[in-house]
């Protein structure tokens, strides 16, 4: 008997071969997988595809999405062959394998630049054409859920890979500006925060600072310095130690939150809001909350009632950190000192203020200042 193989259309074959159409389309112009040209239609041969399948040819969809995008030269058509989901999730997935935290889309001409914020700076990346971004932005707006208004919106990703599953958040931000539309896409990675304090403090001192203040039963501790400094990284890192001990309860009121952090309860309030930020405030202190984070570096109209509740956290026993812009330890201290009326000498375990310094080889490293508290 005869077993004649079955010929697929183009959509059955990058279905059967669990890849995008546009990875397909380019396999056929390089002459990489077998196909039948019939009239102006491709069919494929089910055979000649399993044979295919079980070659080395790389079967990994955002990987070879991330390749596409990347091709400075990549035709428009092509691109508008591949649905604006794969091109959404092969962008946002390729940037964070590439240590990215942002993605910056700016308008340039009749295409948009596609730029990675990472720790070596802004990368850019490549253009896409004018139909691509108006279908990435269409498509965002769909999948995302409004934070306040349409301006900030919040969408969600997950993959597997290697045997586990990624997780992401991202922050979809769309500004129209005078050059056009413009998007920032934050990256709030799940299970990915493993940042200790001797990788943003590498003097055996300063990292010997920061332990012991975070170890403390109960105070004020201020972490300050000036605006992309690096506070919140730093903020984060004694937070992200504090819950690996798994002993406390910890909540963090911040805006917007900038990293999510196992273990760590972190909520996002609008902090110019100052009705909304008293609701937080109250709503943790009923949680039997032993140590809280307060980002506060925004919201200079309600940073008397900030302070003072933090202020009061730290006299009935718990730990606060609080982040805020100034331009040395001692003017965090004196900041604070100006807008409370309680007893700040009582409470303050200490001030660390820090910049951001160039490093021999590349990249930058925090330099920190610390006032230790006077009753320390």
């Amino acid at each position: 008997m005869i077993v004649m193989s079955i010929y697929m259309t183009f959509e059955e074959a990058a279905e059967f071969l669990n890849t995008s159409r546009s990875t397909l389309y380019r396999w056929l112009r390089e002459e990489r997988v077998p196909a039948h040209k019939m009239g102006r239609q491709w069919r494929f041969l089910r055979d000649e595809l399993e044979a295919f399948s079980r070659g080395d040819v790389p079967m990994n969809n955002l990987s070879e999405l991330a390749k596409l995008l990347r091709d400075r030269n990549q035709e428009e058509d092509e691109m508008q062959m591949t649905h604006p989901s794969e091109i959404s999730n092969g962008l946002i997935w390729d940037a964070l394998d590439h240590g990215a935290s942002v993605i910056h889309i700016d308008p340039k001409g009749s295409s948009h630049q596609v730029r990675y914020r990472t720790d070596k700076g802004l990368e850019t990346l490549f253009e896409l054409p004018a139909l691509t971004f108006e279908s990435l932005d269409s498509e965002w707006t769909k999948s995302s859920k409004p934070v306040r208004g349409d301006l900030k919106r919040r969408l969600f990703l997950e993959r597997d890979q290697k045997g586990k599953t990624d997780r992401v958040q991202v922050r979809y931000q769309k500004l129209e500006t005078l050059a056009g539309s413009r998007v920032v896409l934050r990256l709030l990675p799940e299970n990915t925060f493993a940042m200790e304090v001797d990788v943003i403090a590498p003097e055996a001192e300063d990292a010997q600072t920061l332990r012991k203040w975070m170890n403390a039963t109960h105070g004020l501790v201020l972490i300050s310095g000036r605006s992309g400094s690096g506070k919140t990284t730093t903020a984060y890192v004694c937070l992200n130690e504090l819950a690996q001990a798994k002993d406390k309860v910890i909540f963090t009121i911040e805006d917007p939150i900038g990293t999510y952090i196992p273990d760590v309860n972190q909520l996002e309030v609008d902090l110019n809001d100052e009705r909304a930020y008293r609701e937080a405030f109250s709503a943790v202190f009923d949680s039997d909350v032993d140590v809280l984070f307060i980002s506060s570096t925004i919201a200079s109209r309600h940073r008397q009632t900030m302070w003072r509740s933090a202020l009061s956290a730290a006299e009935s026993g718990h730990l606060v950190f609080v982040q805020m812009e100034a331009d040395s330890a001692e003017d965090a201290v004196a900041r604070m000192r100006a807008e409370v009326d309680g007893p700040l000498d009582d409470v303050l375990v200490g001030a660390v203020w820090q910049e951001l310094v160039e490093k021999k080889g590349g990249g930058r490293k925090a330099r920190y200042e610390f006032f230790e508290g006077p009753s320390r």
